[in-house]
């Protein structure tokens, strides 16, 4: 004798789809996953090789003093470190290896800080099209598992900047959806 009629047996057959399903995709709402766009780098609206840059310097250095703190500029990078943020004086550093992005690496990469460093960064070169200005963000990226991590910060859309507190050293670039 049949234990199950036919509509019992369509009522599993679906209810074991929609938790096959749910399983496979989660509970997004979209059929094929939760979609994260990749954030993408800020552009620079005028290359790099044009006459604005000439033969600007990308590599800037200097010892900061533990006692006193101190201020470390290049190109359109603010890095302001208050006295204590590090137990030694130490040689701080910001790389801009492309001018085409905004995006530095500043060292000494994975320094760690026992107060924040505050980096202030202008965007009022970038290529606005397409980009949604709300959408702009400091963030630091993670080699080791390709990830853009987002930094809490405020825009200043008045001046075209982003000011952020940092724990450590790595990457950081401005980012938008």
């Amino acid at each position: 004798m049949n234990r199950f009629n036919p509509l019992t047996k369509s009522t599993l057959l679906l209810a074991v789809l929609a938790i096959g399903t749910l399983l496979m995709v989660g509970c997004s709402g979209n059929p094929v996953g939760e979609i994260i766009s990749e954030p993408s780098l800020l552009q620079r609206s005028l290359p790099a090789g044009g006459p604005q840059y000439g033969s600007m310097n990308t590599y800037a250095e200097a010892v900061i003093s533990s006692a006193n703190g101190g201020e470390l500029f290049l190109v359109d990078v603010n890095l302001s470190i208050p006295a204590g943020a590090v137990s030694n004086d130490t040689l701080f550093s910001i790389n801009i290896p492309d001018l085409n992005v905004f995006y530095n690496e500043f060292g000494t990469d994975g320094l760690v800080f026992d107060k924040p460093v505050t980096v202030t960064m202008s965007y009022r070169d970038a290529d606005m099209s397409g980009v949604t200005e709300s959408t702009i963000r400091l963030a630091w990226y993670d080699e080791r598992s390709s990830v853009w991590h987002a930094v809490d910060c405020t825009v200043d859309f008045v001046n075209k900047t982003v000011t952020g507190q940092l724990s450590h050293f790595s990457a950081y670039g401005l980012i938008s959806d």
